[in-house]
């Protein structure tokens, strides 16, 4: 029998394995080459699974609209969701390299340079890049202790970031 993508899927939402695999054998070309045109082919086969996975948890967000678009803007959010953590880990390496080069190597001891630069810094926000940088404390953690939205935290840390090259690059 040829069923629509729509039945398959309403039939899949209901839980039938045999209706996730029509769906699977159909749009795998589909899904290969949405993704080989987006990323990296060292994260091809990871991000394949991924979709999968997503389309298995949001199968009970599917109320029988056409089934093409709604995969593909599924398939679209997970990749702006994992351009968006590639960013940030991105992000969080690139300031932990500053941080590094702003403290000595031995025994964790923070230079004289680091510490005046440091104690420029409103007290608040030394804190902040200390316990993230120096001691390890993630975000969640942080914002736990200070109140502070993730948000916020990422972007007083970024300012202080910049704040402190553009003091090193004055002396």
């Amino acid at each position: 029998m040829n069923k629509s993508d729509e039945e398959w899927m309403r039939e899949y939402r209901e839980g039938s394995e045999a209706a996730f695999l029509s769906l699977y054998e159909k749009y795998t070309p589909l899904v290969y080459a949405y993704l080989r045109r987006r990323i990296r082919a060292s994260d091809l086969d990871d991000q394949f699974q991924k979709v999968w996975r997503q389309l298995h948890e949001k199968r009970g967000l599917y109320h029988d609209q056409p089934f093409a678009p709604w995969f593909f803007v599924l398939m679209k959010h997970l990749l702006i969701d994992e351009y968006r953590a590639q960013s940030r880990r991105d992000l969080s390496l690139h300031h932990r390299e500053i941080i590094s080069e702003l403290y000595a190597t031995q025994a964790d001891l923070v230079s004289e340079e680091t510490e005046a630069l440091l104690s420029k810094l409103p007290a608040e926000t030394q804190a902040l890049v200390r316990r993230y940088f120096i001691e390890g404390v993630g975000y969640a953690e942080l914002e736990q202790q200070t109140g502070l939205s993730q948000t916020n935290l990422r972007q007083r840390l970024s300012r202080a970031l910049r704040g402190l090259r553009g003091q090193r690059e004055e002396e």
